[in-house]
């Protein structure tokens, strides 16, 4: 990779080499630029025939940043091994994996009991919770000290009627984090956010009266920003966080705390 002329960028993660997986838009790619305005050579990786991944890569560019777009299945072994010897290539080694591949779909909220059927476990599980398996799996092969960094939902906590099947997986998705900080320990770290309501594009999925209910529910008002998760994520993946794996860190607003 070449390196552009940096602006005024941080070195946090100089030198460090970062896989952002789901980040051709909304949080992913909020993540990527993140690591790459703190110097950070960045992979990010989306399914095939996003039109968005180009358009991130190119962004981070522009602004000094050090990035390449990748294309991956993460619910699929073989893409997923695919990722990483292109990964391997490219970097030659890895030092910050951030899962941020998910499921956004809205036929799966607000679904009666009744109407779940074992193809959408199947779907949401494959992404969020799979994919989250497979690719620390393949980066543990090539990270010789580092950060991983998961991402997991409120719900999965406190409990929610409107997202079963996706609650559930962000709950496998915790339970991974804190089980692989204590397989991948001392060298990797590994931690896990557990976001609240971040304005993405599920909002525009809600009639206004669900939003202003929600926003109700959060105790500093708002929804939070893709790039407000975007700085906990760095945090997390920096030497800033150096004692701390096997966690849950809540990015909700207060909401769960009520």
């Amino acid at each position: 990779m070449r390196k552009n002329s940096p602006a005024a960028r941080g070195s946090r993660l100089s030198s460090k080499r970062a896989l952002v997986t789901g980040s051709s838009q909304g949080i992913g790619a909020a993540i990527a630029r993140k690591l790459a305005s703190e110097g950070a050579e960045v992979v990010i990786a989306h399914r095939a025939g996003d039109p968005h991944i180009d358009r991130v890569a190119r962004e981070i560019r522009r602004s000094g940043g050090t990035a390449t777009a990748m294309h991956a299945d993460v619910s699929d072994p073989e893409s997923v091994s695919r990722l990483f010897r292109e990964v391997w290539s490219e970097l030659g080694g890895l030092d910050v994996l951030v899962n941020a591949a998910g499921l956004s779909d809205r036929r799966i909220w607000n679904v009666p009991l009744s109407r779940i059927t074992l193809d959408m476990w199947r779907r949401v599980f494959a992404v969020d919770a799979f994919g989250t398996f497979l690719c620390t799996q393949a980066a543990a092969k090539i990270m010789k000290k580092g950060a991983v960094v998961n991402i997991a939902s409120t719900p999965a906590l406190a409990g929610d009627s409107e997202g079963l099947v996706y609650a559930s997986a962000k709950g496998a998705v915790i339970s991974m984090t804190r089980m692989l900080a204590r397989t991948l320990a001392p060298k990797v770290r590994v931690n896990c956010m557990a976001l609240g309501s971040i304005e993405t594009i599920w909002v525009e999925w809600l009639a206004k009266a669900q939003l202003e209910s929600y926003r109700a529910a959060i105790p500093l008002g708002r929804f939070g920003s893709p790039e407000e998760v975007a700085k906990v994520a760095l945090f997390l993946a920096s030497d800033d966080s150096s004692f701390i794996t096997g966690q849950v860190l809540v990015v909700d607003g207060g909401e769960v705390s009520r």
